[in-house]
């Protein structure tokens, strides 16, 4: 294997862990529940809109349910 080639084998697989890398959301008050401040701590681009939809039980939180829910729906990274 050349130089070369395995130099490109170890960029594509950092590519790919990098891709499936989550974000972490930390639930600072630790009620076991994410408000909107927390996940706009972690997602910069969050929304009140967007904040809603993921929130699927009308709480006013998200549980790790709806995050799951959301991160395998492609609504969120």
């Amino acid at each position: 294997m050349t130089l070369r080639t395995l130099a490109l084998s170890l960029a594509l697989g950092l590519a790919g862990a990098a891709a499936q890398a989550q974000v972490t959301v930390s639930d600072t008050d630790g009620n076991g529940t994410f408000s909107i401040e927390e996940m706009t701590a972690a997602y910069p681009d969050m929304t009140a809109q967007l904040f809603s939809e993921i929130d699927v039980d009308g709480s006013g939180e998200i549980d790790a349910d709806e995050l799951q829910a959301a991160r395998e729906n492609g609504v969120i990274g």
